[in-house]
């Protein structure tokens, strides 16, 4: 096997066992506070939007530090905290003690913010471009056929044990020194984005995108209650889960690099299923078919981006370009969340506004790249 293809193996492992752990201890934190009843709605706002809070706050000096540190030594170290921390919660945790889940869940989505945009752009260094596209939908689909039975403490060590092996295609260059200040650097990042026209395209639409997507994610919890169903929630994740496994294997297979005006497209698939789920929840079958659906389209989308994104950004701009994308599309999930608390969280209803929303979207983005292309 060559240095590569042991690449996107570990590129696979590593990053299918850390965010499914992740996975796992959110699905089961969720569910605890959804049973709390009349404070459910309020633990749960704050448990989702305080993970984005911090993401606005710490993914910009997350990038920096993916250009200017050790990459792989940056997810070592991430990933050892990580289930260090999940460890405490686990010895500490009490039922009645909702506030502990919020604050460890904070203080996981710091350690998130400096591992994710680095674990993003270390792929550059360890894949050729035609690899690239192959490894993304490899992981995809692989990482969904694990992500019900990722066992949590134990993937976080698996993931850091991994990092260590990894072999980069070509020799290292050093990072960059921080000639700015850190904020100078993440200026630089800026600067990169604002001077790609389909970047920011992306990076606009995302943002609005996600603001929607808060309110689905604080929905989701509470379809056991919306369909008088117990295991509804549950359902629902697996068939997500089955949704992105045939995304990302039909990508796989299909094999094609999409443009940004080509892979738009998909966000359709996201938002009509979510439109419609409402107005034919009769049976619990069937949101557990939609949401499969959305998330699969979902899926392709997001493959096509990064795909894109790694193989034409500049290698030393990766962790500030990933950093700036991850902090502003994760701008307006606070305001999402907030907003769509204030509707009932026991009515189908919440789901046809946020499909609605996505859909807007959608077709503002359309027209922006169709006038832009006509533009050219």
């Amino acid at each position: 096997m060559s240095k590569e293809s042991r690449n996107i193996v570990r590129l696979i492992a590593r990053g299918q066992t850390n965010k499914f752990g992740n996975l796992v201890y959110d699905y089961g934190n969720k569910l605890l506070i959804a049973g709390l009843g009349a404070k459910a709605s309020f633990y749960m706002s704050l448990y989702q939007s305080g993970e984005t809070i911090v993401g606005i706050i710490f993914d910009l000096i997350g990038g920096v530090f993916a250009d200017t540190r050790d990459r792989k030594r940056i997810l070592v170290v991430t990933d050892l905290l990580a289930a260090l921390v999940t460890f405490i919660v686990w010895m500490l945790f009490s039922p009645r003690n909702a506030a502990l889940l919020v604050v460890v869940n904070i203080v996981l989505a710091i350690l998130y913010a400096f591992n994710s945009p680095t674990y993003k752009a270390i792929v550059k260094d360890l894949l050729s471009k035609a690899n690239v596209y192959r490894y993304n939908s490899f992981s995809k689909t692989i990482s969904e056929f694990i992500s019900v039975v990722s066992p949590l403490f134990g993937m976080f060590l698996i993931s850091a044990a991994i990092d260590w092996r990894f072999e980069p295609i070509v020799t290292p260059k050093p990072r960059p020194a921080l000639k700015r200040s850190t904020f100078g650097a993440m200026r630089q990042g800026f600067d990169y984005i604002w001077h790609d026209r389909e970047l920011m395209v992306v990076l606009v639409a995302s943002s609005l995108i996600n603001f929607f997507f808060a309110g689905y994610e604080f929905a989701l919890p509470f379809t056991n209650q919306m369909g008088h169903f117990a295991h509804l929630y549950a359902y629902i994740l697996i068939a997500e889960s089955v949704g992105n496994i045939t995304g990302a294997t039909l990508n796989g297979l299909w094999g094609k690099d999409l443009s940004l005006r080509q892979y738009s497209h998909f966000l359709l698939g996201v938002a009509l299923p979510i439109v419609i789920l409402p107005f034919v929840s009769f049976h619990w079958l069937v949101p557990v078919v939609l949401c499969g659906l959305s998330s699969g389209f979902m899926t392709v989308f997001n493959v096509q981006m990064f795909s894109s994104l790694q193989t034409t950004v500049a290698a030393d701009y990766l962790g500030r370009v990933f950093s700036v994308i991850f902090t502003v599309a994760i701008l307006f999930m606070p305001v999402g969340t907030f907003f769509f608390a204030t509707f009932s969280h026991t009515s189908w209803l919440i789901f046809t506004w946020v499909g609605a929303g996505e859909l807007a979207v959608y077709l503002v983005m359309a027209t922006v790249i169709r006038s832009g292309h006509r533009a050219q």
